[in-house]
Order: structure tokens, then sequence, then C-alpha cells
């Protein structure tokens, strides 16, 4: 291929201002041109060049759009449309120096011509050969020779000068490759020298195929009419830098004039290239025949040189867009998987990895933190295990990484331990940890290593016993430590507690008293054993019971009514004993029934249900739990069958006739009977028969009951009935109801065919003390329709009802204070008093009354319809 070089006058004509171009004869002093032409037209010449018409036009052409409108000392770089390149220098009329023509020398390039592969472009520009004289074809050098004006040296000085404005334009340079091609890069330099060194500056930083193929003119005046790839303009071309069309959509403007510039598009490439120049070292491409030769812009070459220089860290990098940050750390990932000759150490990874930790979120650090921690993983799994470092240790791992590592490796670890527990305890600290990291505390691996370290740990006087605590503290997971902690507690329940015990009172007991926030109940439950049964407390008995089940501050439940947790506090302090009588209620109001049955102690409180020495709730409570239990005596279930029963009846008043049948018969199955049992049995059911309504108490068969039975259910029956009227709007509620009042007095009054010998006295206590009460509240309006219900079931009973009332006195039994008297004081009873002026006669002799109608289910005469 032969390489041209041409020469040309241009001018203008001094009265039209058209553009002449006249060709002269190659490499000979110029001539003076020859006039002619004119509107605006070029002319034409060559004689002699050697050159094809057609190579001559699209030389013409490039240097009519783009030296007509600059000034002497431009230099300019075209490509052809055969791919060829022209390399024109605009140089000054040395005879006419005040003119405004000007010499182009120009050196045509054609592709693959022989030296060009030697020479940037811009090198050439104010190389002193352009005026030398050389042969027209052939032999000899045709091409400028750079002078150094533009050495490397140079350019790192300039790039460090203008820091933040490189990797902006070197990424608009960068974008004239891409696909499609990126717009026309403006540079806008007080002194064209400036442009120049830019135009070095991204040649220097382009691959070599790249660099030489860049092309550029480094002044015009017109840039719209320039078809270069780089355009420099001055401060009076034609062309407006606060124009948004012009910064925005149709140039890439680079103002070094004060202007705004184009916004900045993040390029890696760019980036990487920018900070090797901060750092003092050009960019240097990918070697040819390497993988990053294929893709001249991939960042790894780069990455790999910002590294090397030693200036690089990851405190540097985070400085790049964050897009570019994540394609460095994805090539410094690959790196660390594919450890090829060039490639930076792990070392240098890590060191690279930590400081981008320290300022970045863990989604922009995790691929090379996973590609260093696998390596290292699987170096682990190679060596059975046996590191000498955590290979999690200073890598900052976001939690989806681990997610990874754990679906990756977790499995395999875990295996490995199994393996590897085999082995002394002291060396299992770095697989456990890895086990625990990586598949979570669940896997057979780490459930074989709990067991024995549990083991290990119940035998305090083991030599193992201190290594396995080492283990613990060396490895410091939560997890682990919850697990080792909630096995204690299942391996020292009940009199197994002295283990834990002998633990705690050693040199090795300080781990678990470290722990003891997160240990269960029951293994806090021992240390606090320890710790008021020693010296200076000394507890025993239910004194250290009640202090160990005290709830924890905050807390408003008993450690006692745990199972678990009661099933060891009672080992701590009874061991094989067995509480005081008087204990127990105490315990079962700390803990409650329930726990003590699931905790296995029901049987040690038996003969306390069967013999309690006094009748408290707590006893009733306990019956309910164990009464349907399987490990009972007949007699033990029928006593607690009957503490339910009477229980259940007491709140409820339910089905009375059922429960006095069933009372006797469990009486009988549960005999001999203590009796403070028995008589906390017959309160219950006298306050059960004390919310039966007179109507449920008479046809249920309980009066009768009630009448037959002993002082004690007797008596508890009396006192429930009064008390209710020992309420004073209660009282004066029941005056307000005459039939109510009307029932109890029948109910109470009525001849039974049996009864005790002390049932008309607790009848007459009954009347004096509620009926008796209300009466001294009714007006003579309420007891006359007393009288008058009475009247319609028998003459005789309104007669009683007469009698009883006239004997019902004043004392302080009948009156509350503050009601009214039944006569004015100092006058005796008013006459007549069988029947109530104002109410309806009694029956006629030989007249029946009337049955009163039943009153709803669950009416009390304590609680009368409102």
């Amino acid at each position: 291929m032969v390489i041209r070089r041409l020469s040309y006058l241009l001018d203008r004509e001094p009265d039209t201002g058209s553009v002449r171009l006249q060709p002269l004869q190659p490499l000979r002093s110029p001539e003076p041109p020859r006039s002619g032409g004119g509107g605006g037209g070029v002319v034409h010449g060559g004689a002699g060049s050697g050159a094809p018409d057609d190579l001559l036009a699209q030389v013409e052409q490039v240097i009519t759009l783009t030296h007509r409108w600059t000034p002497h000392g431009v230099l300019s770089c075209s490509r052809l449309p055969d791919g060829g390149s022209v390399l024109c220098n605009g140089r000054a009329d040395g005879e006419q120096p005040g003119e405004r023509r000007q010499f182009i020398d120009v050196v045509h390039l054609p592709t693959g011509a022989a030296g060009f592969d030697q020479v940037w472009p811009i090198d050439t520009w104010r190389s002193r050969s352009w005026d030398d004289s050389g042969p027209a074809e052939g032999g000899g050098d045709l091409l400028p020779a750079p002078e150094g004006h533009l050495d490397l040296p140079l350019l790192v000085r300039f790039a460090q000068e203008r820091g933040p404005r490189v990797a902006p334009f070197l990424a608009d340079v960068r974008c004239l490759w891409a696909d499609p091609a990126g717009r026309q890069i403006v540079i806008a330099e007080e002194d064209p020298e400036t442009v120049v060194r830019w135009i070095a500056l991204a040649c220097a930083s382009l691959p070599e195929q790249h660099a030489r193929e860049l092309t550029f003119v480094t002044r015009t005046d017109e840039p719209h009419e320039a078809p270069q790839q780089i355009v420099g303009i001055g401060p009076d071309a034609s062309f407006d830098r606060a124009d948004p069309l012009l910064v925005e959509h149709l140039y890439r403007v680079h103002d070094g004039l004060g202007g705004q510039g184009s916004p900045y598009v993040p390029d890696t490439w760019a980036e990487l290239a920018a900070a090797l120049w901060q750092a003092g070292t050009p960019p240097t491409p990918a070697a040819p025949g390497t993988a990053e030769a294929g893709d001249p812009f991939a960042p790894a070459t780069l990455v790999r040189q910002l590294l090397r220089t030693g200036t690089a860290s990851g405190d540097g990098l985070t400085t790049l867009h964050r897009d570019s940050l994540r394609a460095v750390v994805d090539t410094l990932a690959q790196a660390a998987r594919d450890q090829t000759q060039g490639s930076p150490a792990i070392e240098e990874l890590t060191r690279v990895c930590q400081e981008l930790g320290k300022h970045c979120t863990e989604s922009v650090t995790d691929p090379l933190a996973l590609a260093l921690v696998r390596r290292r993983l699987a170096a682990a799994l190679d060596q059975d295990g046996a590191l000498g470092q955590d290979p999690l240790v200073g890598l900052p791992l976001g939690e989806a990484a681990r997610g990874s590592l754990r679906s990756e490796f977790g499995l395999d670890f875990d295996k490995g331990l199994v393996h590897r527990i085999r082995g002394p305890v002291a060396t299992w600290a770095g697989p456990l940890h890895l086990a625990l990291v990586l598949h979570g505390d669940q896997g057979p691996g780490v459930e074989d290593a709990v067991n024995k370290l549990v083991r290990v740990l119940l035998q305090p006087r083991g030599r193992e016993c201190a290594d396995a605590v080492t283990v613990l503290k060396t490895v410091g997971h939560q997890g682990l430590n919850r697990l080792v902690l909630a096995r204690i507690a299942v391996e020292t329940t009940g009199r197994r507690s002295r283990l834990l015990l002998e633990l705690l009172r050693s040199p090795h007991g300080e781990w678990v008293r470290a722990h003891r926030d997160i240990a269960p109940p029951s293994v806090r439950l021992v240390e606090q054993a320890v710790w008021w049964g020693g010296s200076p407390h000394h507890l025993r008995g239910i004194d250290l019971f009640v202090k160990l089940a005290e709830p924890a501050p905050g807390a408003a439940v008993s450690p006692a009514a745990d199972p678990p947790t009661l099933e060891t506090l009672w080992g701590l302090v009874w061991g094989s004993d067995q509480p005081e009588r008087p204990d127990f209620p105490r315990i079962v109001r700390i803990c409650g029934a329930e726990a003590v049955l699931d905790a296995g102690l029901g049987t040690r409180f038996l003969a306390w249900l069967t013999s309690p020495g006094r009748f408290d709730q707590e006893l009733v409570d306990f019956a309910s739990a164990v009464h349907r239990r399987a490990e009972l005596t007949k007699r033990e279930r029928a006593i607690a069958q009957l503490l339910v029963l009477a229980d259940d009846f007491a709140r409820t008043s339910h089905a009375p006739g059922d429960v006095v049948d069933r009372v006797d018969e469990l009486r009988r199955a549960a005999s001999p009977l203590d009796v403070p049992l028995w008589d906390g049995v017959q309160y219950l059911l006298a306050r059960g028969l004390a919310g039966l309504s007179p109507h449920d108490l008479y046809k249920s068969g309980a009066l009768s009951f009630l009448a037959t039975a002993e002082p004690a259910l007797q008596r508890h029956y009396r006192a429930a009935v009064v008390a209710e009227f020992a309420d004073d709007a209660k009282v004066n509620r029941m005056a307000a109801q005459p039939e109510a009042v009307a029932d109890l007095f029948y109910v109470w009054r009525r001849e039974l065919n049996r009864t005790s010998r002390d049932w008309p006295f607790v009848v007459d206590e009954l009347l004096r003390h509620t009926v008796g009460v209300v009466v001294r509240r009714m007006n003579d309006e309420q007891r006359g329709a007393v009288a008058t219900r009475l009247a319609r079931r028998s003459n005789n009973l309104v007669r009683n009802w007469l009698r009883w009332t006239n004997g019902v006195g004043d004392g302080p039994d009948t009156r509350i204070p503050g009601s009214p008297a039944p006569h004015p004081p100092g006058q005796g009873r008013p006459e007549g008093g069988g029947h109530v002026p104002g109410q309806p006669p009694p029956p006629r002799p030989g007249e029946l009354p009337t049955y009163p109608p039943e009153y709803p289910s669950g009416y009390s005469p304590s609680h009368p319809p409102r």
C-alpha cells in the first residue's frame, strides 16, 4: 500500500470570499496559485501527483469541509470511505504572512500502510518534518516524525491537573465505538494545544487500533461542518455552548471555557482509565491472544493494572459510580474464581474486599466476598476442616450470601462434623463453627456435637471439661449455646439436677452463669438454688421453694409453672423427701395443679388429697386436675370426684337431685373421710343449696336432704343464706317482692316426713335472719300481699304467717338500722292482724288455695327477679 503525500494551497477570493483549493506539485516549494474559478467552487488539480482522481476528490472534499474555517496550525485526521486515513496539517504562507491563505500538507494513509502502526496521527502535531523534502513516492520517510511534544509524563500531569474531567471525557471517547456509535465530541478550550493534549490523552487511553482510527480536528470555527469524531473549538467558534439541544442531544461537549458541558454518562472503562491516570500509570491494553483482548474495553485488564500499581484500594474504588463499582467487583470476583497468571493475588483481593466492606453495602461486596469464601471453604473441605483461620472471618458477607453458602456447603460441613467430633474435644471449634454457620443448628452433626459436649460438661472433674468450655467460648455461637443449655436442662431434671449442681460448684460453672439469660428456666433454677441454698442464706424446704419460684422481674408467672422446671425445683428442694402437709396448698398455689401432674409429681400429693388436715381451695383445684388420672386408687378417686362434684354444685347449683344422690354414693366409697375434708365438702354443698329457688329446693328432693343432713351442712346452709341478706340494697329489693317472701316462708315451714333434730331450730334462725329482716322493711300492703299468696295454699299457713310475723321482735337480729318502726312508738300493734287491709280476704272455709306458678330456672331467694 502506497503512502502518498500531497500539498494544497487553500485561499479565498478577496471579493466574493469563496474558497479556492489549488493542488501543488508534490514536495516542491509552492508556486503562486493560478487564478481562476469563483462562485464558491473548488479548483482541482494534482497533475504529476500520481494519485487517482477519485482519491484526490475525496481528499479535497475533506480539506474543504475541515480547514476552510480553521486558522493555520490546525492538524486533522479523517477517515475515507475505503478505510484509509487522511492526515492534514495547515501552515501559514511564509511569503505572504498577512494573507488569509494557508498551505495544507496532506498524507494519505491507506488501510494497512507500512509504518502507520507505529505512529498516532496526533503525535505529528507541530512536527518539523511536515516541512522537510523527500521523495515523492516509494522510498524515504513520507510520514511526519513524532517529536515528543506529547510524551507520557506530560499526559500524566495533564490528566492529574484535570482530574474530574478525565472520566467523563474518556466515557464519551469509549462511546465512539459503541453500537450505535456515540455523538461527536466537542472540546472547547482557549488554547488549541489543550485540545491536542485531550486528543493525545484519548489516544493514550485507547487500545492501539482504536487510537489510530480516531479522527479529529484540533481547531475549527464551524464545528457543525466538521466530519471528525473529536472537534476542537475556541471561544469565538460558531457554536452555542449553552444551547441544551446542542449540549444534551446533538453533541457531547466538554467545556474548558466555564460552561456546563454535557451531563456525565458513567462508564466503567473510563472511570478505571481515569483512576490509572490519577495514579500516574497510563492504561495498558490487554496483550494480544489473551481472553480480554476480545473486548478491548473490558475492565478486567485495567482492574489488574490498578491493583498492581499499589495505589488502588477498596477505599479508592468507592469513588467509582455505583454501576462501575459493581462491574469492578464482578471482575475481581471472577479473578478470585479463576486464578490465572497475572491475576491479582488472593491476599490482595481480600484486602480490597475488606476495605470495600467499610463503605459499601453488602449487595455490592457480596460477589467478591462469596468468591473468596468459596475458595476458603473448598480448601477446608479438602483439608477435612483443619484450617488455620476461620474462612468466614474478615469478609463482609450479607445474609443473602450466607444463604447461598449454606445451600452450597452446609450439608457437606455438617457431615464432616460427624467425622470430626470423633477426635479430641479440643479440635472441634473450627469444624463446629463452620457447620453452624453454613448448615445451622439443626443438622445431625451439630446434634451429635451438642450431646457429646453436654456429657463432657456434666463431668466437671473430667480432663476434657475445660476443653469443652474452651470450644464453646471459641465458637461463640448463640444458637449453639442455647442448644447446649437446653440439653443440659433435659439431662438434669429431677434428681439428676445434682449433676448440674456439681458443674455449677466447679470452676467450669462460670460458663453457665455467663449465659444464664438464655438458659432454660430449670437451669436458671439450679443456679439460683446454689446461690440461695449456700452461704449466707442457707434456705431450705418451702422457704427455698418459694424463693426459687419467684417470677422473674417483669414476669407474671412463676417459673415453677413450667413442668420440667418444677420437676427440677422439687428435686433441688426435697429430693426424695416430702414437704410438710401444710406446705402442699402453697405449692399448688404457686405452680398450679396441672403443672404438678405434668411434672410427674401427682403421686406425691395423694396423701395430702386424702388427709389434708384443713380444707383449702388449692385442694379442690388439685382434685379437679387429678380426678380422671388412672393411677388413683378407688378411695382416692372417690375423694377427688366428691370434691369436684361439690365445687361444681357450689358454683352452678345445677341438678340438685343428682348431686344429693351422688354425694351419698361417693361418701361411702371415700370412707373414712378426713374431718376437715368432709366439712369442706359440706360447705360447698351448702353454697349450692343456697343458690336454689324455693321451688327447685323442694321439687328436687334437696330440701329433704338438707332437713335430714348433719348439723354442719345445715349450719353452712344457714350461714350462706343469711350472708345474702346482709346487704341493705338486697333486703330492699326483696321487700318489694312479696311473692318471693311467701315462697321462702312456705318452703322452710313445710312439714316434712323426716327431719333432723336441729332442723326446726335452723328454720327458725333462717326465717328470723332473712324473712324477718325483710318483713321489717315491708309496708302493710306488701305484708298483705304475702298473706294473700299464702292464703291461696292454706288458711292454716296464713295463720302461721300471721302468728310468726306478730312474734318477730324489734331486736337487733331482725331490725336493720334506719328502718321504720312497724307502729308508732308508744302504741301497741293494731288489732285485726289476721287480715291485711286493702288486700283480698283469705279463702272461706272449705276453699283450697290455688297453687302458685313455678319460678324460672335459676331463681334464688337471695337473687330475686328485679
